[in-house]
């Protein structure tokens, strides 16, 4: 039977066994689940709970040699071992009842739209205080919005309005770190880059990025498949331990400092000299191909009017034309006078 290899990377989280439970819980087949966890503990987690069950494979990490997201999120790929399916997920999730069968609907739907589909979102949000009665039932998908001042592309979930009325899964732009689900094959082609440091803004576009000129295709779910916490408000994050003095003898500031260069290397957006190797970008197709698809100019950080409206890609094919160019016309008035009146003098030459 098909298993799907389930990659959770943890960071000192107490949400870790409630999300692997209600994973296992609210599946229909939990026996065809593997997980690949990358585990960085402190004392407070039982971190030999998974010991000798051969559904687990784990790699323990004490928190203090933690070298940030990427870092962990690389761990788990080395321990898939050829399950025909991946899905990556955080270790702060809630599930839907029957949530691997949705999800494998989802996945052969878009296998008639693409040869190499990825079904991926940015999940509605959950309060893991809160009683699952109270969760919000709307399915989001992924909005870009903006490029940060360091010309970042940004994402933030976008509320599917109309998912009673859809029965298929909506083509979209970018790949989320806390939920995606495609071959297992996929870590082979695209592996986790060590040197990214944190989500959002240099591990999804990169990976996005990356994963489309390897030839994948994006698909959102248009029905909720699972919940994600994104406040992290519960728990120590790693710029927390990390962020002035760390045993890895690299702070949080250096290491995220490596990854947007070496984001914005990626992009074309500024030459660092890094080496990409094996995290570069594939062939089967170009970055322009990828912003001729989102709507995305990365070295002018402009994005498409169509995709700011979030309209499903591919965006219309003028790329040039669709982004939004204003020209204004400003008039000023001086009032001479007030210049003659200020008697300004020439300044004294300086001599060196």
């Amino acid at each position: 039977m098909s298993k799907i290899f389930v990659q959770i990377a943890s960071y000192r989280d107490s949400q870790l066994i409630p999300t692997i439970e209600d994973c296992l819980a609210k599946a229909d087949k939990p026996e065809n689940l593997i997980f690949g966890i990358c585990w960085q503990w402190d004392k407070t987690e039982p971190r030999d709970i998974f010991d000798n069950n051969p559904q687990f494979r784990v790699s323990k990490h004490h928190y203090s040699t933690s070298r940030g997201l990427g870092w962990a999120r690389s761990i788990t790929n080395t321990l898939y071992d050829g399950e025909e399916y991946t899905l990556q997920i955080d270790s702060h999730h809630r599930f839907v009842k029957g949530w691997d069968t949705l999800i494998l609907e989802d996945y052969n739907s878009a296998l008639r739209l693409s040869k190499k589909p990825i079904i991926t979102t940015y999940c509605t949000p959950f309060d893991p205080q809160e009683p699952e009665s109270s969760y919000n039932p709307l399915p989001s998908l992924m909005s870009q919005y903006e490029f940060s001042a360091d010309k970042l592309l940004m994402s933030m979930p976008w509320y599917i309005q109309d998912y009673k009325s859809r029965t298929n899964v909506i083509k979209a732009r970018t790949l989320s770190g806390h939920f995606y689900f495609t071959s297992g094959n996929f870590i082979k082609e695209v592996p986790y880059d060590p040197d990214i440091y944190f989500g959002g803004y240099t591990e999804e576009t990169t990976m996005s990025a990356r994963a489309f000129t390897h030839g994948y295709d994006f698909y959102s779910p248009y029905r909720t498949i699972m919940w994600h916490e994104y406040t992290r408000n519960y728990r120590p994050k790693h710029w927390d331990d990390h962020g002035i003095e760390s045993d890895t003898k690299k702070n949080s500031g250096v290491r995220d400092t490596l990854a947007r260069n070496k984001t914005r290397q990626l992009f074309g957006q500024e030459e660092h000299g890094i080496v990409m190797g094996v995290y570069g970008l594939g062939t089967e197709r170009t970055l322009h191909d990828y912003e001729v698809y989102g709507g995305f100019d990365f070295k002018k950080c402009r994005i498409h009017n169509y995709t700011l409206k979030v309209n499903e890609p591919p965006n219309p094919s003028n790329w040039e034309e669709g982004f939004i160019v204003s020209n204004y016309k400003i008039e000023e008035q001086w009032d001479v006078d007030f210049f003659k009146n200020c008697n300004f003098k020439e300044p004294k030459a300086i001599t060196f």
